[in-house]
């Protein structure tokens, strides 16, 4: 008997073969059985629960958890899917997907969601590798685990290093969680480190190839003794020749400067006799001839016979024959006069010059003779021999000290690979150490799980699980013969164990959350189904088998047996879905004596869960299950009387009948639709 939320109605169109693609309905048990040929639609079932419960489906052109609505749409007859799933704590599980203009549009879902079907990520951690197998068992088994369990299995030598690197690794994680993490990471961090060693090794090999001989402590300080003395004499020469002069260099300097000086003033004196020569040769024009050119001038201008000077009369062109002679000698004066006055002033230049630097070369005079002569330092050098002699010195420590250099890096390199060898002895203790804890904790728990597995299975089926082969760390699971573990089971046997496995794993699911099973299709006989079928009754959530067998003998109690080619023929046909065959336990007897099952007639003219009619029902208030059952008059009755759910109360034939009440009018029903 289920005591979780099942799926106890699923009303789709997915793989409809009613006329028009009309959605089909099926009621359904905590336990059920669906039987018929491959063409029974039972897949069809199968696929619409699984897309209510979780928004995906399995086996869609042979792939598992299909979310595609383009490929899940290839499901249905038109261009619009929809199913809805009535499950028994009256909530309701809703899938649409629909085609615009060919393209498929984002498809909606309300169900619990893909945890709902345990068996999925239980049957893809069992097909996976021992690795993935052991991590997702250590989960299911240890829920209760807490951290000072796993301290319990660690070396107490490891415990700050785990609880380290568990603090972050394992920041909001279950303690067995966070045992997995610290694992997988201090396994990551061998391996980072070893390629570290790999690095470190390669540049040990790298400098010892081409380092030279190391210098000694006396090596290197013999050279920066004669670096230091290199610097001194360069200090001493600076000192010298900031501090003053030799009388020899004071001699010498006075000496030649008195000689610059004496070459400026001659070069001035004969500037000057230059430039007074040239004075002399300058031609004179008196103001007289300057001025009788401007009568003369003036006389052409206005056209006068007359001369302007003596009022003679010597006719027009005689002065302008006077004009041009006197304008071309002003001219040839002028000319010679530019000439030797540009001479002139270059002379003028030159004397100037002469005179200023005369001037510089007594004032530097001047300041030689007042520097002092300087006391004399053996060591000073000229400057410049004496920067060359420490650039020498430096460069040659400079070379010593790379050297060196090169020798404490490869010392280093040899120091840094001997730490990184006993960080990852560490990370490799601490490894071993939590996949040992690891293995304890799946030892320590997999008696109790079998225990809760077998509880599922049939009673001559003993079911056992190997964690170790000798010292090798394995995850297999089967069947005890013989005292013997048999992993080779057929399609029937490995279905069966991940159900049962699943159904092991849902008890650490909330109660209040469905629980529904699927057990793959793998080709069940009826002595096996049957058996299978009895074990499975023990489980708290829901069983939905599909199978092309019936079980052998009579079907246990407690199971929804349907046979699918009966119904899938009423779809067709259009009647009235027969009654299934249910076999309860005593206290469902009891229930239904209290309760009599009502009889579930398919409507032949219901909505569809994603017509525009149902959303304005529902946005109207009226129930899911309501809308689906009533008929497309009534439907259309209620939204153009605007007929509150209050008022009336719709009936199984998907008809409608008013609700009695004192201050509700009476409703005029439409008339029903012929029957075919």
């Amino acid at each position: 008997m289920s005591t979780r939320p099942y799926v106890e109605n699923v009303y789709s169109n997915l793989k409809s073969p009613r006329d028009g693609g009309e959605p089909w309905s099926l009621d359904l048990g905590p336990k059920t059985l669906l039987y018929g040929s491959n063409t029974s639609h039972k897949s069809a079932v199968i696929q619409s629960v699984e897309l209510a419960l979780s928004g995906s489906a399995d086996d869609v052109v042979g792939r598992s958890v299909v979310t595609d609505a383009s490929l899940l749409l290839t499901l249905a007859p038109g261009d619009e899917l929809g199913i809805t799933a009535r499950l028994s704590d009256g909530s309701v599980a809703n899938y649409n997907a629909h085609r615009e203009n060919g393209k498929a549009k984002r498809p909606t879902h309300d169900g619990p969601g893909a945890s709902s079907l345990v068996h999925r990520s239980v049957a893809s951690a069992l097909s996976g590798s021992a690795a993935t197998a052991r991590k997702a068992f250590l989960q299911w088994t240890s829920s209760t685990v807490d951290d000072a369990d796993v301290l319990g299995y660690l070396p107490s030598a490891l415990h700050p290093k785990y609880k380290d690197i568990a603090k972050h690794k394992g920041r909001n994680k279950t303690a067995t969680e966070a045992l997995i993490e610290v694992s997988q990471y201090a396994a990551s961090r061998s391996r980072e480190i070893s390629k570290e060693v790999k690095g470190a090794e390669l540049i040990l090999n790298n400098l010892g190839d081409s380092v030279e001989t190391r210098p000694t402590e006396e090596d290197m300080s013999r050279m920066r003794f004669a670096v230091s003395g290199a610097r001194e004499v360069l200090d001493a020469s600076i000192r010298a020749a900031n501090a003053g002069m030799s009388q020899e260099d004071k001699d010498q300097k006075l000496a030649q400067l008195s000689s610059a000086r004496d070459a400026w003033d001659n070069n001035g004196k004969t500037a000057t006799r230059q430039w007074e020569e040239l004075k002399k040769q300058l031609p004179h024009i008196g103001e007289n001839v300057v001025s009788a050119i401007s009568i003369v001038d003036v006389a052409v201008k206005h056209d006068m016979d007359q001369c302007p000077i003596c009022s003679s009369e010597v006719g027009l062109q005689h002065l302008k024959n006077c004009q041009s002679f006197y304008q071309q000698e002003l001219q040839t004066w002028e000319s010679a006069s530019q000439t030797i006055q540009q001479r002139m002033d270059s002379a003028k230049k030159e004397i100037e010059s002469s005179m200023r630097q005369m001037l510089e070369t007594e004032r530097e005079i001047e300041r030689v003779k007042a520097v002092a002569v300087a006391p004399v330092d053996g060591r000073a050098i000229p400057i410049a021999d004496a920067q060359s002699r420490l650039e020498a010195a430096m460069d040659a420590l400079s070379k010593m000290e790379v050297v060196e250099g090169r020798w404490s890096d490869l010392t280093h390199a040899q120091s840094r690979i001997t730490e990184l060898l006993d960080d990852k002895q560490s990370y490799q203790a601490l490894r071993v150490a939590c996949d040992a804890a690891i293995g304890k904790l799946l030892a320590d728990r997999s008696k109790d799980f079998m225990k809760r597995v077998q509880n599922y299975l049939p009673k001559e089926w003993k079911f056992k699980i190997e964690l170790l082969d000798g010292e090798r760390e394995v995850f297999r699971m089967g069947f005890e013969r013989d005292g013997r573990l048999h992993c080779a089971l057929s399609g029937a046997e490995w279905a069966t164990v991940i159900t049962a496995v699943s159904m092991a794993v849902t008890m650490s699911i909330d109660p209040k959350t469905p629980a529904v099973l699927i057990p793959y299709d793998r080709a069940w006989d009826s002595k096996t189904i049957s058996a299978v079928m009895k074990g499975f009754l023990n489980y708290e959530g829901q069983v939905i088998i599909a199978s092309t067998t019936r079980p052998l003998g009579r079907p246990p109690k407690g199971w929804t047996i349907i046979d699918m080619d009966k119904v899938s023929k009423e779809w067709v046909e259009g009647e009235e879905t027969p009654e299934v065959e249910v076999k309860v336990t005593a206290v469902e007897q009891r229930k239904s004596k209290r309760q009599p099952a009502r009889k579930v007639v398919r409507n032949k003219g219901g909505l569809s869960v994603i017509s525009r009619s149902a959303k304005k029902l529902e946005a109207m208030g009226y129930p899911i299950v309501d809308i689906l059952t009533m008929t497309r008059e009534t439907a259309e009755f209620l939204l153009q009387n605007n007929v509150s759910p209050e008022s009336v109360r719709i009936e199984s034939d998907g008809s409608h009948v008013p609700v009695p009440a004192d201050n509700v009018l009476s409703i005029k029903l439409p008339p029903r639709p012929p029957q075919q």
